[in-house]
């Protein structure tokens, strides 16, 4: 057994992992998620700066969407989803097993904030913020979120950002590469590369992540879009070296310390409604404005953080509320099973 195969094995006996991102299609993510994905990152639902080889968090953060900018300017970075500007849309959530025997966790909830980048990840915009209950407490709850993409967005190739923060100082980052057609504020419906529209009541086009392989083996894979939406000729920020593969250095332990905070709680009464075969129900949010609207914090509670560093290692119980963000736009409140409190960076 090889040192990344045994490293893998510790991972998967000592803890368990998180969630990720499944639609848009993830960059780095598995293959019943992204059907363009060459190399599948392993690691890509283990929280940012996990963990050493003494299983502590003190890794630096791998860099923004877990170091998978550089796949923008290869096939596997094409764009596989077209939104509009202004459009009503959702992203999807997965517990979707990454190291064999280790599976997914909600971690009973946390906040999440979504955005995006027109500039290949040298900056970010808010797009929507989730202040609690994200993803839903419910594990089996269908993780999915609505927002609108920002009014005045710039045609052309832009990068999904989904970041992931739960009370136990926990960092999460998942990037998608999509594209973005002309204004089209009256539309709810995601356009696939093909062309077709995708019911936002059905979504025939996802498998559930936890439904038996022979869905997700048996699902399409998305046409292609034209070779011209791919990201323009590569830059020389793009030729910095990729920490995609950098399990030589850092060694995940994720310790079972952190199945002793609220992973069993009963969620009964935090059952949601449905609608049309399982979706959440969700009211119309208010579109952010691209000119206007705040710049995305990326880094945050690694050792290296700009926002909160090392604060799993200050604090390692868990916190007793839930994160907002004072300057967000597109906001959806949680369930208030947790107050929340704003963040401070």
């Amino acid at each position: 057994m090889n040192i990344r195969a045994l490293h893998l094995l510790i991972c998967a006996s000592v803890g368990l992992t998180h969630m990720s991102l499944w639609y848009p299609p993830p960059l780095g993510g598995a293959r019943e998620a992204n059907a363009l994905t060459t190399r599948v990152d392993d690691k890509l639902n283990f929280p940012l700066g996990c963990c050493d080889s003494d299983g502590a968090p003190t890794l630096a953060s791998p860099g923004d969407c877990r170091g998978h900018l550089s796949l923008l300017n290869t096939e596997e970075g094409r764009p596989q989803v077209t939104w509009q500007s202004g459009q009503e849309t959702y992203f999807q959530l997965s517990d979707h097993t990454y190291t064999p025997g280790a599976p997914g966790s909600t971690h009973f909830g946390g906040s999440c904030q979504v955005g995006f980048s027109t500039d290949k990840g040298q900056t970010w915009k808010v797009a929507a913020s989730y202040h609690g209950n994200c993803p839903h407490r419910n594990q089996n709850d269908i993780q999915i979120f609505h927002f609108k993409v920002p009014t005045g967005m710039p045609e052309g190739p832009a990068v999904f950002a989904w970041i992931w923060l739960n009370r136990e100082h926990e960092s999460f980052m998942n990037c998608a590469s999509v594209q973005i057609g002309r204004d089209s504020s009256n539309s709810t419906d995601p356009t696939l590369s093909n062309g077709t529209s995708s019911s936002r009541t059905r979504l025939d086009a996802l498998p559930h992540p936890t439904q038996p392989s022979s869905t997700s083996s048996s699902r399409k894979r998305p046409t292609l879009l034209p070779q011209s939406t791919v990201w323009p000729e590569r830059e020389k920020w793009a030729d910095r070296p990729n920490n995609r593969d950098s399990s030589e250095r850092n060694r995940h332990k994720h310790r079972r310390k952190h199945v002793k905070y609220h992973y069993s709680r009963a969620v009964d009464k935090h059952k949601v409604l449905r609608e049309n075969g399982g979706l959440v129900k969700k009211l119309a949010l208010q579109a952010c404005d691209w000119k206007s609207a705040p710049r995305m914090e990326t880094r945050y509670y690694t050792i290296d953080a700009k926002c909160a560093a090392n604060a799993k290692l200050k604090n390692p119980r868990s916190d007793s509320f839930e994160i907002s963000w004072s300057n967000a736009c597109g906001i959806t409140e949680g369930d208030k099973e947790y107050p929340v409190k704003d963040i401070t960076c």
